[in-house]
């Protein structure tokens, strides 16, 4: 399959964000109230929502082939850890997504070509978090607010509500200055081809989830209130506020129920996510 040229919302995003920066303009017009709210899907409804728009920017974009159920779902959805993140506009409509999978009781997407990278981290005795199946609604694609949410609060659910250690992300090689310079991730894997996109280039980031913390502790504080920060720390909640959203985020989540995993063709997934002592990593990729 042809990868193909055409621009998707998330790196509109980015280049939206970098352009910012390098224009010294604001990062996000905060219209009052906000056009965005964001949650945990937690219902079937708002489950299908996301993979049917990651099925339809993924399938555009020739990352996947088509299917019947027109649904972009993967094994990693089975896991009753796994968390969906949604933005919604005023009209409750998805205007972008993203999924966090957690390496305790499950493989990450990642370990299938970069097996080697992290279980070097997991020898150091990291958590790793991994953000997945990142996309945004076409209609929103120069909303850099929307990217910024997820961000924000996929942070805040893995540090404060989950105490994991690290997030990793596979990233296309030309987004990689968005995440290196603006949210301080590291590049631990060389670019490689990643099967599960269609062999499209992807090299593998990692951000210590303490250094997400006293970035936003350091940058959000009124002594740093005048002082200009290349990063997007200063537009994330302040410390106080993360308390709040925390609550208000593991409040809403459901793990996946059985008749959802029936619903998705997922009710024989978990047995085969499960790490096995006998086999590596990378045999369940």
């Amino acid at each position: 399959m042809i990868i193909r040229d055409k621009k998707t919302g998330v790196s509109e995003a980015i280049r939206d964000t970098i352009i910012s920066f390098s224009t010294g303009t604001n990062i996000i017009s905060k219209p009052v109230p906000s056009e965005f709210t964001i949650k945990v899907a937690n219902t079937l409804e708002e489950r299908e929502a996301a993979f049917q728009l990651a099925y339809q920017v993924y399938l555009e974009k020739g990352y996947i082939k088509e299917n019947d159920s027109k649904l972009h779902v993967q094994s990693y959805d089975a896991h009753p850890e796994t968390v969906i993140l949604i933005v919604q506009d005023r009209c409750k409509n998805i205007a972008g997504t993203l999924t966090l999978v957690f390496n305790k009781t499950t493989i990450l997407p990642a370990e299938k070509i970069y097996a080697q990278e992290i279980n070097e981290l997991k020898t150091k005795g990291e958590n790793l978090v991994e953000i997945s199946r990142l996309v945004i609604n076409d209609q929103y694609r120069s909303s850099k607010e929307v990217l910024l949410l997820l961000m924000n609060y996929l942070a805040i659910y893995t540090y404060h509500v989950k105490n994991y250690s690290s997030l990793i992300i596979q990233v296309n090689p030309r987004h990689k200055n968005y995440y290196k310079s603006l949210l301080g991730f590291d590049e631990i894997g060389t670019e490689k081809a990643c099967p599960s996109v269609q062999n499209a280039p992807a090299i593998l980031l990692h951000l210590p989830l303490s250094r997400y913390h006293s970035e936003v502790v350091r940058c959000t504080s009124p002594f740093n209130k005048h002082k200009k920060e290349r990063s997007l720390y200063p537009s994330f909640l302040k410390p106080e506020q993360e308390n709040l959203v925390s609550h208000y985020l593991e409040k809403q989540f459901k793990p996946i129920s059985s008749e959802e995993l029936i619903y998705f063709g997922l009710s024989k997934q978990i047995e085969k996510q499960k790490p096995s002592s006998r086999e590596t990593p990378s045999s369940f990729c």
